[in-house]
């Protein structure tokens, strides 16, 4: 096994929450009192296109919220949408640990939209925590697609080898270790710094 020089860590479910997932979709269609599975169906046809960068948060809202005549408004609900994302503090204390020791190249490796994304990158100061950020709505392409990964390993011209991706989901490591990244799956974000010792990364 090589060693490992460049690190790539998921933001929710790692980091911070996740920013716009179920839990958050059904507690605003109950919040706002709306149907939640009218909205679904549509949030299904735009979420690749919101996620990737083809699609702006007005773009969203208007086919998955705005469909028809709301009692709210959009910047009431886009200040819900930010307001779902919260940090998971211990995540970023090892993060602070890891860049101290100037040993790894840092950097986010995550699918989001690129409202949210930029909001959470500001909110919760990640320039602090990383160098690059390698996010899908910048890179046109999302995990688990391989294509994101090539495009990393293209951007950072660093063997795979010499790569390890920290995410929460299965498939996105997976499909991470075919490209032949090394690989923390990372389905309880409590365990992120034992797993980390145990292979001796920090």
């Amino acid at each position: 096994m090589k060693e490992i020089s460049h690190l790539f860590f998921d933001l929710g479910g790692v980091c911070l929450t996740n920013a716009w997932d179920h839990i958050s979709r059904e507690a605003a269609a109950e919040l706002f009192r709306y149907d939640f599975q009218a909205s679904e169906e549509r949030h299904k046809i735009i979420v690749e296109k919101f996620e990737i960068g083809e699609a702006s948060i007005k773009d969203y809202l208007n086919e998955a919220i705005f469909f028809r005549e709301r009692d709210f408004s959009e910047k009431q609900f886009i200040e819900f949408m930010e307001s779902q994302s919260k940090a998971h503090p211990r995540s970023l204390e090892i993060l602070e640990k890891l860049r101290s020791q100037n040993k790894y190249e840092i950097s986010v490796l995550n699918n989001e939209s690129l409202e949210l994304n930029l909001f959470r990158i500001e909110k919760f100061g990640l320039r602090n925590y990383f160098t690059n950020f390698y996010s899908s709505c910048f890179l046109g392409v999302a995990k688990p697609n391989s294509e994101i990964y090539r495009k990393v390993l293209q951007i950072t011209q660093t063997p795979a080898s010499q790569c390890l991706l920290i995410d929460d989901r299965q498939p996105n490591v997976e499909a991470a270790a075919e490209c032949g990244f090394q690989i923390l799956h990372l389905p309880n974000v409590d365990e992120l710094e034992k797993k980390l010792a145990e292979m001796k990364i920090i």
